[in-house]
């Protein structure tokens, strides 16, 4: 893969770039496509996982969406009701106006307009007191005005406070369904893993399936490897990945497992990368800038996403409960992309993390130094 430099594009550029990702996406669905055709023949219970798994997340997603436009609606019908009690005070304070206004026109008498001119025997008083008689009529009409449009502004924000609760009502609604439907769902994904680990009880088994995992992952990441064109230079201007080695933070905010380059469980095979021990639903950040090569669901890593930062360099985010970028999706450093979980039948909740170079795996505690805070 080449460096990431900045490069202005005409819009014919751009249209051949639209059409490249195009056929990128359509290389690796085909890709997902073998892959998935391979876990039904081999492995019908892990195929019925990973299409539970990739629902979870389906179902997360629209959740976390139900829950901003929830925020949102909830941020303006508090809005909405602070204006109205703006209003609301705007209308007392006119209204005691309009009172001393009428007080004070008991004060002169209620004297009639004809009578004020008949009364006056000194022209220059007489001409004083008839500005003033206009002066306050007309004062007296505008506060009326002013009470009426109050009333009017009153109205239509009761109105529009009416519209919106109805809506908070009817997006809490969809929200609480989702939920049960989530809640189903991983009762469905609980049988179907206390199926799967019936099926692998002794350790030889547990050894194989890990090493078929690896080297599904192996080969997913040559393939895409061949299929990414080299299309980094719309992606602006960015320093090289090598230059942020021993500077970037940690994906998500948890307890880091230094398991790299450790024996695993079962033996022989040796951890890739760490696993980050997080509440499931917190959000995973991109380390860096990139563009999303992968994000489906893998035997053995759950819900995967794989971000190709350049010059060889990719970072692999595993076990994920949702995602929500796609392939050839441009992130930046610190950009959520997914959210914890323990997809790919794991019981705890934690994600696992991998840093490769050129497709070998490189020690992310090296590259990894900052935690993250929020």
């Amino acid at each position: 893969m080449g460096a990431i430099q900045a490069s202005p594009l005409s819009n014919a550029e751009r249209q051949a770039r639209t059409e490249e990702l195009a056929r990128l996406r359509d290389r690796i669905q085909s890709l997902r496509d073998e892959l998935a055709e391979t876990r039904s023949l081999h492995d019908s219970v892990q195929h019925t996982l990973s299409r539970i798994e990739i629902r979870i997340s389906r179902q997360s997603r629209s959740l976390r969406q139900l829950s901003r436009k929830l925020k949102k609606r909830k941020k303006k019908l508090a809005s909405l009701k602070k204006e109205r009690r703006s209003e609301e005070q705007k209308l007392a304070a006119q209204r005691a106006l309009l009172a001393r206004q009428v007080r004070s026109a008991f004060m002169i008498g209620r004297q009639e307009y004809l009578k004020l001119i008949l009364n006056q025997e000194d022209p220059a008083l007489l001409g004083r007191t008839l500005v003033y008689y206009d002066y306050f009529n007309q004062a007296r009409s505008e506060q009326i005005s002013r009470v009426q449009a109050a009333l009017e502004n009153i109205e239509n924000l009761s109105l529009a406070i009416s519209a919106e609760t109805k809506k908070l009502r009817q997006t809490q609604a969809k929200q609480q369904a989702e939920k049960k439907a989530l809640e189903k769902t991983y009762r469905d994904r609980a049988l179907v893993l206390a199926r799967l680990n019936r099926d692998i009880r002794s350790k030889d088994q547990q050894l194989a399936q890990m090493a078929a995992d690896e080297k599904r992952l192996r080969d997913l990441l040559q393939a895409i490897n061949e299929a990414m064109p080299d299309i980094f230079a719309e992606g602006g201007n960015h320093r090289s990945f090598i230059a942020y080695k021993g500077k970037l933070a940690w994906p998500v905010r948890g307890k880091v497992r230094k398991l790299y380059g450790k024996r695993r469980k079962a033996g022989k095979l040796k951890w890739n990368g760490v696993m980050i021990m997080a509440a499931k639903g917190r959000e995973v950040h991109a380390i860096s800038h990139g563009r999303v090569a992968y994000a489906d669901w893998l035997r053995g890593y759950g819900l995967l996403l794989i971000i190709d930062h350049g010059d060889g360099y990719m970072s692999l985010y595993g076990h994920n409960q949702s995602l929500y970028k796609e392939t050839g999706d441009w992130v930046e450093a610190n950009e959520i992309i997914a959210e914890v979980g323990n997809s790919g039948g794991q019981q705890a909740s934690a994600l696992y993390f991998e840093i490769r170079h050129k497709g070998r795996p490189t020690n992310p505690s090296r590259w990894c130094r900052r935690s993250r805070r929020g």
